[in-house]
């Protein structure tokens, strides 16, 4: 199995970390290299090397894919030129994450280290979670999610797909989280937030740009 990490920023480089750690005992396994359509210095820093970018990349036998970009509009248009061309995304969790046997995980999944995610959450297709995220029981995260590290989500939270949840930000039960939106680092979200706004703030509100 050859992983092919979608990105080169520094999410890409935890994303490396990460599939390590998940993959240390494999020895059919390895990382073959980035794709990206900005030249980076990853192979300065000791990684594999830039491939292509994801709408050039000829797919081989044995290529598996994992998206590591942290702006999820980017995210969706990177991932749906692999998919176009068949291409296969695994999951990434590691070991120290717990996770309830009644979890719905989606494709293209990471969840980093420490994280909590208890009954009968779902979480769908191409989201990721930072370090330290903890989910109670029937929390609904949907697609193309970026969840960022020690945010905290009350029973029956429900994030749409597409939103960015930043660090430290905490749901309350039953709250709704619509398509595309943004909520800020720290923020305590105590009402619905509407699709592709920016809140912020104890409690949040939304920002005028």
């Amino acid at each position: 199995m050859n992983l092919v990490i979608i990105g080169a920023g520094g999410l890409a480089r935890e994303v490396f970390d990460l599939a390590n750690v998940c993959y240390e005992n494999d020895a059919n396994f390895k990382i073959k290299g980035f794709l990206s359509i900005e030249q980076t210095n990853v192979e300065e820093l000791g990684y594999p090397k830039i491939l292509s970018s994801s709408k050039d990349y000829k797919i081989e036998e044995g290529d598996v894919f994992f998206c590591a970009i942290g702006e999820v509009s980017i995210r969706k248009k990177a991932v749906q030129n692999i998919l176009k061309k068949g291409g296969k995304f695994i999951n990434l969790i590691h070991p120290t994450a717990i996770i309830s046997p009644s979890v719905k995980l989606g494709s293209g999944v990471g969840i980093k280290s420490y994280c909590v995610i208890s009954s009968d959450v779902s979480i769908g297709d191409f989201t990721y979670l930072q370090s330290s995220v903890i989910m109670g029981h029937d929390v609904r995260i949907g697609g193309f999610c970026q969840i960022n590290s020690f945010a905290f989500f009350a029973g029956y939270a429900d994030v749409r797909n597409g939103v960015t949840i930043n660090a430290g930000a905490k749901l309350i039960q039953n709250v709704v989280v619509e398509e595309d939106a943004v909520v800020g680092m720290g923020s305590v979200v105590l009402t619905k937030v509407k699709t592709g706004t920016t809140v912020f703030g104890v409690p949040a509100k939304r920002l005028s740009f």
